[in-house]
Parts: C-alpha cells; structure tokens; sequence
C-alpha cells in the first residue's frame, strides 16, 4: 500500500500561495492581495475547464512566479510554512503510516512542500512539488493590478479575455516557465513511483481535496486504486470513489487498518446502527477521545451534489477562507 498525499487541505490548511500573496499586499500597501490571488485562481479554474493546450489546474502558481519570486525571499517563504497549522490528525496519522511509503504531490512550492513534510516526518525524497525559479523583475505587474480593478467591480468574465491576451499574447514566456506540480503532472508522479517501487497503481491510495488532484483521483480510479477525496469540492469528488469528511485526518486510520478490504469496511460502516463497534479497541479509544465521526461515502453519480455539500462544510470548517479556493 502506498500513500500520496495532496499537500494543501489533507495535511495543512493553509494555501501558501495565497498567504505569500496576502503578505506581498501588505508590503506593497494592497491589503486585497488576497482577492488578487482569488481572482488568479478562479482564471486558473476558467482554463482548466475549458481545456487549455499545455494547461495544468494549479498552474496559478505558474502565472503569480515572478511576483513571488521578486517580492519575497526563500527565508520569507519558509517562514510563511513554519506557521502555518497541520491539519487535525495528520501528524497522528503519520505515525501509523510508514514514512517510506508516503509520498507527497503538491503545487505548493518547494519551501512550503518541504516544510509541512519535514514536520510531519515525511522523507524529502517523497516530496513532489513546484520549483520556484528566480526573477529579478517583472514589468507586467500593473497591467495586472488594472485588470484586477476591473474584475473587483465586473468579475471574472469581465477580465477573461484581457487576462487571456496579456498571459498568453503579450507576455514574455519566461515569464511562464514555471512546472507545476498539478494535473496531469501529480498522475504522472503516481505513475512513476509504481515504477519505481514496483506496486501496480492499484495498490495505491491518493489523497486529494481540489481541481489540482482530478487527474490523480480518476487515474487512480481508474486502475482500481482508492481515490480519496478529503473534505474536498464539487472538482475533487466527481473524479474519487471514496470521500470522507471529517475534522481529522485520523478518519483515515480505518481505511488503513481495513486495507485492503476498504470497500467492505465502507459498506459496514453505513449500515452499521453502532459504527465504533466495527473499529479496534486503539482506533475506537482514538475515535471516542477526539469525537470523530467521520462519514465514509462511495461516490456514485446519484450521490455527488449531496457529498459536495458534506465535503464543503468539513472543508470550510478546517481550512476557513482557503476552503473558498479551489
């Protein structure tokens, strides 16, 4: 059994870019950075549904780069990582899980990615994410900041077809060269580590709450693996085959201790009038001690719009105003 782990939502709730965003905006005296941010990730959701050549979702951390890289240091950054929370029962969670067979795939970029796993105890070596590169200006940041003025007052489709021709008409590419680590690219890691490690595809399980993780969850799906959408959107839950909801990651710990006969613990659990009952005495203390009750939900096409709607509160409740991002 391997584990892959979307970074931002199962393991912390913070979105890292945004908070660089947010803190960026403050230096600059633009305490809106972080509806900046919002107004990038909502482009970011128009280009993935509508299918982009050579476009990842979670490629925003692609189009803010250079004002990243320039407005903030690698120190700066790290920093932003060293505070942010873990989500509720991950570091537990870890604990039960072998390290070696824990692997992330994140957007995030590498301070932050690093960051987070290291205080969880995951190895570096598992860590996938978005290499940051360096650059010492960028002279299409007030361009920018018109179109932001103009989606305050007009919303997205009153800047789409500006952001459009300045990203990928005026825009110098290099601008752009950033890789990350989102899409179809986080697939291609699950693909390379059951390679690499010799376990077929389904034999693993991915974690996943937003657009970023879509072509991890149903290619894992797709291979008969477990795609776990955690406390994720109406993005991440189409594309599972189980969600679960819940304020701890720790939910996880019967999927784990069930493997891999996880669909019929799924099953029990739902029809089960005393659910504690199906847990071991360890995982049933932990569950009573910290008031877990996790709901366990099969995806099926009937069930999604009522799933979302679960997913969403859990969602909203751990990760607060990141929980709005998508």
């Amino acid at each position: 059994m391997i584990f892959v782990f979307d970074l931002e939502g199962p393991l912390s709730p913070m979105d890292h870019a945004a908070e660089a965003m947010r803190i960026i905006g403050n230096k600059l005296g633009r305490p809106d950075f972080f509806q900046f941010f919002q107004m990038l990730s909502l482009y970011d959701d128009e280009l993935t549904l509508e299918g982009k050549p050579g476009y990842n979702p979670g490629d925003t951390l692609r189009l803010i780069a250079p004002i990243v890289s320039t407005q903030l240091s690698d120190e700066e950054l790290t920093e932003i990582s060293e505070e942010a929370e873990l989500t509720p029962g991950a570091k537990d969670l870890m604990t039960i899980l072998d390290p070696d067979n824990v692997y992330v795939a994140s957007t995030s970029y590498q301070q932050h990615a690093l960051t987070i796993s290291k205080r969880l105890g995951i190895p570096p070596e598992n860590v996938n994410c978005t290499h940051l590169p360096k650059y010492r200006d960028f002279p299409y940041m007030n361009r920018l900041l018109e179109l932001f003025e103009k989606y305050k007052t007009g919303g997205m489709q009153s800047v789409k077809q500006d952001l459009d021709a300045l990203f990928w008409g005026e825009m110098e590419y290099d601008y752009l060269r950033t890789k990350v680590c989102g899409g179809q690219r986080k697939l291609d890691v699950v693909e390379r580590i059951s390679k690499e490690r010799n376990v077929a595809v389904s034999n693993f399980i991915v974690v996943g709450d937003s657009i970023t993780d879509i072509n991890m969850l149903e290619g894992v799906r797709k291979a008969g693996g477990v795609a776990i959408s955690f406390n994720g959107n109406q993005y991440s839950v189409p594309r599972a085959n189980l969600a679960v909801s819940s304020i701890s990651l720790m939910a996880l710990w019967p999927i784990v201790d069930a493997y891999p006969d996880v669909w019929d613990f799924v099953r029990r659990w739902n029809y089960s009038q005393d659910k504690l009952k199906l847990l071991r005495t360890e995982i049933r203390t932990y569950f009573e001690e910290h008031g877990l009750k996790p709901k366990y939900d099969e995806v099926r096409q009937s069930n999604i719009e009522e799933i979302v709607t679960r997913q969403k509160e859990m969602r909203i409740a751990i990760r607060k105003e990141y929980g709005e991002l998508t």
